[in-house]
């Protein structure tokens, strides 16, 4: 019997994760409030760029920041090269652009300390905070400075999405995740908070703003603050990046795992901040949307477990364990075909969520290591740090 009510436990907790916090959230988003949006008048923005070795996207990156359909005189670039050495800052220096600044970290220090220092030299009153290899969507800039018409919000989050197609004309493409993730935090929007910002594409008021530390992640923090500053956080999927996708699931779980350790840190800090001032719906959806998500694996493996020794003489639980194979065997069967390089069809969905899962463990393992690491390395740079793990 105390098997079986750990069994069920485990199991309702991952199935409220991903499917009844949605449910939950989407019934109680109906009393929420709707965004207010306005196109003037339009405030004066600041794309901050943190850069390490992007020779090969800079260029792109600030074109499509200088394409936007902004008032030119309201808008400029920062980028900061944090120590790169692959002639990132020649490009930069090379637009003839009064908009477009480059500011030299000497000294690699990593991403969080790169957006203090372009954060320092930012004359905007809206801060967009961005990846080097996004490229904004049209109207990007726009859509996330009209949310601001509202004066009780404080962070407006795009998404990021994967581009598709060739080099002169990408793409977009919103695989079901996406769809997924952008339902779930325009849920969140209607009730005032977004449980992390899009990292490739999100605005922040410029007061609300103050220096992070080596190796907190600014889009995970940058809510929370708002919420205890007593601001609303947005969200806007019609302002949207593009990006290539990501080259491999160990690449995926790598990050993963940097973001999940650096997540827990973070919260550790910051949720007994939120217990203190009683910003309890933030709270509910972190431990929801994060949290919980984190920590799935675990819950997972005990369902497992569980299962098994219920499965004796039981038929129902024969069926449960059935079906747990039967998911399992998919996504061994996705490991097996990205190896061979197949395409993964429908066996990505079951494969990607284990990899997933299994970056919670990896990333609370490095939590307790000593958390979350001040130095980054962009997608497809990966550091001996990021191999081991």
């Amino acid at each position: 019997m105390t098997i079986e009510i750990v069994f069920w436990v485990v199991a309702l907790v991952v199935g409220y994760a991903y499917i009844g916090y949605p449910v939950v959230l989407a019934l109680a988003a109906r009393w929420g409030t709707p965004p207010r949006r306005a196109l003037k008048p339009r405030p004066r923005l600041s794309v901050i760029v943190a850069a390490y070795n992007e020779a090969g996207v800079i260029e792109a990156k600030i074109r499509s920041a200088l394409d936007q359909s902004y008032p030119p005189e309201r808008f400029e670039v920062v980028v900061v090269s944090d120590g790169s050495t692959d002639g990132t800052d020649d490009l930069v220096r090379g637009f003839r652009d009064r908009r477009v600044r480059l500011v030299r970290q000497e000294r690699r220090a990593g991403k969080s300390l790169a957006l203090n220092r372009g954060v320092s030299v930012a004359t905007g009153d809206l801060l967009i905070f961005t990846d080097a290899n996004a490229l904004f969507g049209p109207e990007s800039l726009a859509r996330l400075a009209a949310g601001f018409h509202d004066p009780r919000v404080g962070l407006v989050s795009g998404q990021g999405l994967y581009a598709a197609g060739g080099a002169e004309q990408p793409r977009a493409v919103a695989n079901g995740y996406v769809r997924y993730e952008a339902f779930i935090k325009s849920q969140e929007s209607l009730l005032g908070f977004v449980a992390g910002a899009d990292g490739a594409i999100y605005a922040l008021r410029r007061e609300l703003y103050r220096d992070l530390g080596a190796a907190e992640v600014n889009d995970l923090l940058h809510p929370i603050m708002a919420a205890l500053a007593g601001y609303a956080s947005r969200f806007d999927g019609h302002a949207f990046t593009m990006e290539p996708p990501s080259p491999g699931s160990g690449s995926e779980f790598r990050r993963h795992v940097r973001i999940i350790a650096q997540g827990f840190t973070l919260l550790a800090t910051w949720l007994p901040r939120l217990i203190a001032a009683h910003r309890w719906r933030a709270i509910w959806m972190l431990l929801s949307h994060r949290l919980l998500r984190w920590m799935s694996a675990p819950c997972l493996a005990v369902a497992l477990v569980a299962n098994v020794w219920l499965a004796v003489g039981q038929p129902f639980y024969r069926l449960t364990l059935a079906a747990q194979a039967t998911f399992y065997g998919m996504a061994l069967l996705g490991l097996l075909a990205e190896r061979a390089a197949w395409p993964l069809g429908r066996l990505a969905v079951p494969y990607y969520f284990c990899v997933v899962s299994a970056a919670g463990v990896g990333g609370f393992a490095r939590y307790l290591r000593g958390g979350g690491e001040a130095v980054w390395t962009p997608r497809g740079q990966e550091s001996i740090g990021d191999r081991a793990a």
